[in-house]
């Protein structure tokens, strides 16, 4: 396949990480020969991942006359030389392994001669450091031939001229368009030309600094005139914040050049600006596109962006500078103060990144690198020597614990209020802004805050613009288990929603081992949690609740207990009476003495918090919203019958299927059906927790002991036993239970686990069937053909008296019960701390006691 010269061009950038190894560049390649289908490709590569940085040690090493750099240079070498294998056509090896060869036969010869010399100069380091493109682009240029295109690699060095500044060679312009032209314009192959390298007129190697590929493709692109220059990154293209930081970041689709150059300059780490002034210039369009998944439109960057929906574009930060404020009464009303200081700084060599001024002209504030604080010290000192001696300008003033945060966007100009709003809503955070900068064109509004704060900072920020309606809540979840580690699960996936309706922010985080406590105030990084778990303090449910209390911010405060631990319920009374929502799949609290579930309700009324427990019942059904709903409005329950287990009906599905009884129990547990305890599920203690909360959502005055519970197999001692013992035992039963399977089938009946209520009067518990047991329905149940871990409640009312109503679904397993806890926990954030729906449902049903 060739290219015809009257297509359009297509300017095509793979960085190191797009060419890591043979299955990454074939994947580049498919992404070049489907462009060719619309364009015309001219492809431009760095070197292999990883490589310029071992040249660069391979060069240190050298002249310290470490003798290690001979086997990494060995090591490098038959990188390159595998992949001539992998890559090339057979046809085309024989001649690809001699170029490599002489290339790295070149490469001793310069190695050696910097280690007898004990030096390595810049030039020399140019020289070394070329090797990785120019060893990459042949490599590439055979994959698409071998791909079926024509194809050829080009030594940049032959296109763009520079100066002899190595390291960071100047380009001559106009000769290198020149070349460009000559040599690129007209072809008719897919031309792999080496990124970051040039040559002076007489021939010697240089560098172009950082982001050097880039620079080389934006000179291409612009001499040629190109459709489009795209940079194939291993990012969606840029983001609206830094994603280590706010979670929710998302690409940007459209920028201008303005709007990119302000970014990256106050942290993005996309691309480097200056690099890609060539193609600005010429009014070529950008494309920043991700590599993993070509089909992703990125972000695309023009001179001219269309109007943002927002008035911000982007959020970006430095996470550590160097404040520094000079200041003293001699300053004011004398003019070249600024001019000195900024002379002095840049004697020094030191790159100014933020600059405020009081208007009082008593002090100025400027921002540098940390690795540039001694050297702004030192000119600063020498400048102002004179002044320091007789007292008109105090001690340089140095803040070295400070972050820059910067928000940017053209849409900003002229738009009243928003300084206000962004600094409304630091300070609602408990951020402390120390320096303002904003410029005459306000594109950027730049602040300095301490380190401590930055993301809090950013994630405050990028709420405020790009979701100003979406709820909030603090959030400390206790447990990690099955469930907890899929909430957890489920909350970051929420989070990567641009749309999400809630940002939960997670300032605590526990199991049975260890905590995990947010000391930043921006909550603890939802991708990190386990490592930061692992690295904490041993569980302290006292400071979990000191936590989640003293959590600042807007949004309601939630804990969240996902645990199977009757050891949570201590702490939550206290928690509800500070006004800290509590959102439970744990049913202990709720199933115990009748005394303490009052005091929970009664607990979360004077604290004015939501008391939620859904996924106690039914996993992620809605079966107390349900029945709380029916009693609010005024109907009476007459009956409610079903399989509350999800587990217990998988156990009988299997044995249906043919399974042993203790075979079919091992299932479960390995399927993440069962409690951590097995024999909570068996003993029918989870039924009767279940049946107990339900008895109490209809208005029942019930203590745990008024049901009766019959567990499918006889005895005691079980809850004492490990899972292998446990399973062991349960094999003893086998047989009788497949006896009253094999009974049930022959009549036309199934085993079902079913638990049953029926009010018999209306005070209270007194008279009330609340049973659960193992026993055979027939066809005309509501239960015979339930399948799985499906749970069925079926509520018979006065209102639903000859249909009953009936909830269904899946009652078991991880991710619907976590999904269920997410539900609850979205509500809570969007009520924002008033009733909830489900609460007051259950509380007016609850405050019915006998009246069901």
């Amino acid at each position: 396949m060739s290219v015809q010269p009257s297509s359009p061009q297509r300017v095509m950038k793979f960085g190191g990480a797009s060419l890591a190894d043979a299955g990454r560049i074939r994947h580049a390649v498919a992404i070049v020969l489907r462009a060719a289908q619309q364009s015309r490709p001219l492809v431009v590569v760095s070197a292999l991942q990883g490589v310029t940085d071992e040249l660069l040690e391979l060069s240190h090493r050298a002249a310290e006359r470490d003798g290690a750099w001979r086997d990494t240079l060995s090591a490098i070498r038959q990188r390159h030389a595998g992949l001539v294998e992998e890559l090339a056509a057979p046809g085309d090896r024989d001649a690809l392994r001699r170029t490599l060869e002489q290339l790295f036969a070149d490469l001793e010869d310069l190695l050696h001669g910097v280690h007898l010399l004990r030096e390595c100069s810049l030039r020399t380091r140019d020289a070394v450091l070329s090797i990785g493109e120019r060893a990459a682009a042949p490599l590439v240029a055979a994959a698409v031939r071998a791909a079926g295109a024509e194809a050829r690699d080009v030594d940049a060095r032959r296109l763009v001229i520079t100066d002899a500044d190595f390291g960071r060679a100047r380009v001559d312009m106009e000769e290198t368009t020149r070349r460009i032209r000559h040599e690129l314009e007209r072809s008719t192959e897919i031309a792999v030309v080496t990124g970051f390298l040039g040559a002076t007129p007489k021939g010697e190697t240089t560098t172009l600094g950082r982001s050097g590929s880039d620079y080389t493709a934006s000179l291409i692109a612009a001499a040629l005139g190109a459709e489009a220059l795209e940079l194939w990154k291993d990012v969606d293209g840029v983001l609206s914040a830094d994603p280590r930081l706010v979670a929710d970041a998302f690409p940007l689709p459209e920028l201008s050049y303005a709007e990119l150059m302000e970014l990256s300059h106050f942290g993005a780490k996309v691309i480097h600006p200056p690099s890609l002034h060539p193609a600005r210039h010429h009014g070529v369009p950008l494309r920043i596109r991700n590599v993993n998944q070509p089909d992703s439109p990125g972000t695309v960057v023009l001179e001219r962006a269309t109007p943002s929906r927002h008035p911000v574009r982007g959020i970006t930060s430095i996470p550590r500078v160097t404040l520094m404020r000079l200041e003293g009464d001699g300053m004011v009303g004398v003019p070249g103060v600024a001019m000195r200081l900024f002379g002095a700084l840049a004697r020094h060599r030191v790159s100014v990144i933020l600059i405020s001024q009081a208007s009082s002209e008593h002090s100025i504030c400027f921002a540098v690198a940390p690795d540039d604080s001694d050297a702004a010290r030192m000119a600063v000192s020498e400048e102002f020597a004179l002044e320091r001696r007789v007292g008109l300008v105090d001690e340089l003033v140095v803040d070295q614990e400070c972050s820059v945060l910067a928000v940017v966007g053209e849409g900003m100009r002229e738009q009243p209020g928003l300084a206000g709003r962004l600094f409304g809503v630091l300070g609602a955070r408990g951020v402390n802004v120390r320096a303002i900068a904003q410029g005459s064109s306000e594109l950027n509004l730049s602040l300095v805050v301490g380190r401590a704060d930055q993301r809090r900072a950013v994630g405050a920020v990028h709420d405020a613009f790009f979701a100003p309606d979406r709820a909030e809540a603090a959030v400390a979840v206790l447990g990690t288990g099955n469930v907890g580690g899929m909430l957890l699960r489920q909350i970051q996936d929420l989070a990567m929603r641009p749309a999400s309706p809630v940002r939960l922010r997670l300032v605590a985080v526990a199991n049975g081992h260890n905590m995990a406590l947010d000391v930043t105030g921006a909550g603890i990084a939802l991708a990190d949690w386990r490592q930061q778990l692992a690295d904490g303090a041993p569980t302290d449910l006292d400071r979990v609740a000191e936590a989640i209390v003293d959590a600042r911010g807007g949004g309601p405060r939630v804990l969240v207990d996902c645990t199977a631990s009757a050891s949570t319920a201590r702490i939550l009374p206290g928690l509800l009476r500070a006004g800290v929502s509590v959102v439970a799949a744990n049913k202990i609290p709720f199933s115990g003495t009748l005394a303490s579930f009052d005091e929970l309700r009664s607990a979360a009324r004077h604290g004015g918090a939501s008391l939620r427990y859904e996924a106690t019942v039914g996993a992620g059904l809605p079966v107390l919203s349900t029945l709380g709903s029916l009693v609010a409005a005024g109907d009476r329950v007459l009956r409610i019958e079903g399989v509350l287990s999800g587990t217990l009906n998988f156990l009988a599905e299997r044995l249906r299927a043919g399974d042993r009884f203790s075979a079919a129990v091992r299932q479960a547990h390995e399927s993440g059906y069962t409690e951590p305890n097995p024999w909570d599920d068996l003993s029918g203690e989870d039924v009767r927790r279940k049946l107990c909360i339900l008895a109490r959502t209809a208005g029942l005055a019930v203590e745990p002991g008024d049901i009766d519970v019959a567990p499918p197999v006889p005895g005691t001692g079980w809850d004492r036993l490990g899972l292998e013992a446990l399973l062991a035992r349960l094999g003893q039963h086998d047989d009788e239970i497949e006896a009253a399977r094999v009974a049930a089938d022959a009549v036309g009946q199934r085993l079902r686990f079913v638990a049953a209520l029926e009010p018999a009067a209306r005070d209270g518990a007194k008279g009330a069937e609340l049973s659960a047991r193992l026993r055979p329905v027939g066809p005309d149940h509501p239960c015979f053909e339930l399948l799985g871990a499906d749970n069925l409640i079926a509520f018979t009312t006065e209102r639903y008296y000859t249909s009953p109503l009936v909830v269904r679904g899946p009652g078991a397993g991880p991710e619907v019960t976590a999904a269920g806890v997410l539900a609850d926990l979205i509500e809570t954030a969007r009520a924002a701390g008033a009733a909830p729906t489900r609460q007051a449902s259950q509380e007016v049903a609850g405050a019915a006691k006998g009246t069901p």
